[in-house]
């Protein structure tokens, strides 16, 4: 095993080691999904809205077109 496979083995562990507790205990702000809708004001419109919103469009259709490509993107 590389030792890149390793790094994102580990990484995807310490998501989940993150996230499920986050998930189970139902508090509000602690999700990944939660801090993403609340760094890129996708609820509510505080300043700088449009701009964050786009920041969130661009990067997500960066990667989505990045892995579907092959990475030819």
């Amino acid at each position: 095993m590389s030792p890149y496979v390793f790094a994102w083995i580990l990484w995807i562990l310490m998501f989940l080691a993150i996230e499920l507790p986050a998930v189970f205990n139902r508090q509000p702000g602690d999700t990944l999904s939660e801090v993403v809708w609340k760094v890129f004001a996708v609820r509510g419109k505080p300043v700088g809205w449009q701009l964050r919103r786009l920041a969130l469009l661009l990067g997500l259709g960066w990667l989505v077109a990045h892995l579907l490509s092959g990475g030819l993107v």
